[in-house]
């Protein structure tokens, strides 16, 4: 069964809220959902277009598209494991493990960043970001569609913060 969902910026409990707080503007609900939902696409498109990181409203925080060098191997108690993704499809033809090496980006693999020590609200440390899976494959798109792509985005960590 699925959860509830707590929180949703265009919910109909944030537009009274939103009404009480600003009675001048006159605007219907579904005025106020699209102009909601067109800043969250805009504000999406520009990440994906220019690679930049770039601040959300009220204090939550910087968002930006990294890409990581995945390591081949990881040691674990003293034993080296392959630390690949298997590609399932080839492996069930050839029936053998095949390993995704991506090598159409160099070996790197894409990802949004949620940059939590830019976010000014308790406890951030206790959230976490993740994308809808249409977003997901909205960056997956972009990389293979073209590759400036791969070029424009950089490698974001913890410490570049």
């Amino acid at each position: 069964m699925r959860t509830a969902v707590e929180w949703r910026s265009a919910s109909l409990q944030n537009y009274k809220l939103f009404c009480k707080k600003h009675p001048t503007i006159k605007l219907t609900y579904d005025e106020w959902r699209n102009i909601i939902y067109s800043y969250n696409e805009l504000y999406k498109e520009y990440l994906l277009e220019t690679g930049n990181r770039e601040k959300l409203p009220l204090g939550f925080g910087d968002f930006a598209i990294t890409k990581k060098k995945r390591r081949k191997t990881v040691s674990y108690n003293g034993i080296e494991y392959i630390n690949l993704p298997i590609d399932w499809q080839k492996t069930r033809e050839k029936g053998k493990v095949i390993y995704n090496f991506n090598y159409h980006t160099e070996g790197f693999f894409f990802g949004w960043f949620w940059f939590k020590k830019t976010a000014r609200f308790k406890h951030s440390n206790l959230w976490y970001f993740k994308p809808t899976r249409v977003t997901s494959r909205l960056l997956n798109h972009y990389i293979k569609v073209d590759d400036k792509y791969q070029h424009i985005y950089k490698e974001w960590n913890n410490q570049t913060q």
